[in-house]
């Protein structure tokens, strides 16, 4: 928990009593692959943080599959509309390895920031990550090509080509696998 406790202290200006307070109200969930941290239906009601293991997030529909996200080592991860609105998710987060989740629920979080409205720099900082990953992927599909879209993602999650199969990888850019095979086949003989 050493990066959250960064993140509290170096990024936050917050103290490590606010860090101690938090992390005591932590607790941990253990996934196995191909296992559901939530499915589509359900109302999501806790923040967590990637401890080990990679997550993905998928839309469904009848005929497919949408990645719309990943969650690697050390990411917070949460359906997070659900989590804010307290509706029914759309998605489903799957782990794609073996996986340890230390999450909060909404009613612990809740608690901490009626309690210390410092508590509240944490909860902006949350919103603005998923805010600004969900902005760069949507001006992204409507700006960018497939292979400017990779690169994007390369940014974004620095070692996924490494972590996550490319089928997994070409649905969330929204091509075909035999397409990012071209795309990857095509970046390597322009080097």
């Amino acid at each position: 928990m050493e990066f959250l406790r960064k993140i509290f202290i170096e990024e936050l200006g917050l103290e490590m009593h606010h860090f101690e307070k938090f992390r005591d109200n932590i607790q941990i969930k253990v996934l196995k692959k191909k296992e559901f941290l939530i499915k589509e239906g359900s109302v999501c009601n806790f923040i967590g943080i990637v401890v080990s293991g990679k997550l993905r997030s998928y839309v469904q529909n009848e005929d497919a599959e949408f990645n719309n996200d990943f969650y690697l080592k050390h990411s917070f991860v949460s359906a997070y509309t659900s989590y804010l609105t307290q509706n029914p998710t759309n998605c489903n987060i799957e782990a794609l390895a073996d996986a340890e989740i230390h999450y909060i629920t909404l009613s612990q979080f809740d608690k901490l920031i009626e309690e210390d409205f410092a508590f509240l720099k944490l909860a902006k900082y949350i919103s603005d990550l998923f805010f600004i990953r969900k902005c760069r992927r949507e001006t992204s599909f409507l700006k960018n090509s497939a292979k400017e879209r990779l690169q994007t993602l390369y940014q974004t999650y620095p070692g996924i080509e490494q972590e996550v199969s490319q089928y997994h990888i070409a649905s969330y850019l929204g091509i075909k696998p035999e397409s990012l095979s071209r795309i990857k086949l095509l970046t390597y003989i322009n080097k």
